[in-house]
């Protein structure tokens, strides 16, 4: 039974939680700590988990009572505990992204690559949803032929808050695409773009450009769009296209039932992310603690990934300040992460 630390107690881990506590095997929560200690005193209430309250976050990570680590705190707050992580020699789990500056990524591999051991997996858990597994396996077989170019969808019902920020479009929304997209294609960006088109007169967000599409081009010459938009108003939705050299593949719809009535034929559209990623947020931390619990070395989505994710949204950020081509360029990939797609 592997112990898990656990190092911030918004929503996310409250997902995480839940699913530990209901649906996975082979682990538990034996120390947790948040900058608000209320906040974790209610999570181990509401979960009625077995678990200590930390003080800090090197005192949780060096815990004799902790074999893992998993990170769902504030974005910006990723790295000091990954890299305790990482000198305790302890896996650590941090839901993305990695970390919010490219400069912060490149430390966290530094470390890794000292250590000679990949210890992070990060929470793309795009990769674990039968849908994209299903999608990328079609792809890899050659059953499209070559990936020429691509097309993505993701859609918010509405802006999280009324403060919600334009960037947050790239850093909260398509620093998902940003991974899948380099893992489907199994290749690495050249450019970013992001541009304008007519903004929503709904938009409730003062500080929110809505909506955005973003255009990557890759090494071997594909290029994806990425339609961004968060205010839907009808739902929430996901979808991904590939177009290849003799096919296409794509997502499927939702699994829903289809309702006959009132002249209409209809099915219901998610409001959030919740439900549509269930079984591939269980699947993810699965795969990590099957990993831990054997001591084998992790299969998930890597420091690397990590930080090709961030040096994307990085340069798509910068695009948005007058929508030009913004080139991506990347370092040689460490050796450490060269079995990694």
């Amino acid at each position: 039974m592997v112990k898990i630390g656990l190092i911030g107690c918004g929503a996310i881990a409250h997902t995480h939680v839940s699913n530990l506590v209901n649906h996975l095997k082979g682990a538990e929560i034996t120390e947790v700590f948040d900058v608000v200690p209320q906040a974790a005193k209610d999570l181990i209430k509401e979960y009625q988990l077995n678990a200590h309250l930390s003080e800090s976050v090197d005192a949780l990570v060096n815990s004799n009572n902790v074999d893992v680590v998993m990170v769902c705190s504030r974005n910006d707050t990723h790295v000091e505990p990954i890299l305790a992580a990482i000198q305790a020699h302890k896996y650590v789990f941090t839901e993305k992204p990695l970390a919010t500056t490219a400069a912060a990524c490149k430390k966290i591999i530094a470390a890794e690559v000292a250590a000679g051991q990949r210890f992070v997996q990060v929470g793309f858990m795009r990769r674990y949803d039968p849908a994209y597994q299903e999608l990328k396996a079609t792809i890899d077989q050659g059953l499209i032929g070559a990936p020429l170019m691509g097309y993505c969808r993701h859609f918010m019902t509405v802006p999280p808050t009324s403060y919600f920020k334009t960037e947050n479009t790239i850093n909260d929304s398509f620093i998902h695409e940003s991974d899948i997209i380099h893992w489907l294609f199994k290749d690495d960006y050249v450019s970013v773009q992001v541009q304008f088109p007519r903004p929503n007169s709904l938009n409730p967000a003062a500080e929110l450009k809505d909506p955005q599409i973003v255009t990557v081009k890759m090494k071997q010459g594909a290029i994806v769009n990425v339609y961004l938009n968060q205010n839907s108003h009808y739902g929430y939705e996901v979808r991904c296209q590939v177009i290849g050299e003799k096919g296409i593949a794509q997502l499927p719809e939702v699994n829903r039932l289809d309702l006959h009535a009132d002249r209409k034929i209809y099915h219901d559209v998610d409001y959030d992310w919740s439900n549509r990623f269930v079984e591939a947020y269980q699947r993810e931390l699965q795969d990590f603690i099957d990993h831990a619990n054997r001591q084998e070395a992790l299969t998930g989505p890597t420091a690397w990934d990590g930080y090709i994710a961030t040096v994307t949204a990085d340069c798509a950020i910068q695009s948005q300040k007058n929508e030009a081509v913004v080139p991506i360029e990347l370092p040689e990939r460490p050796e450490l992460y060269q079995t990694k797609e």
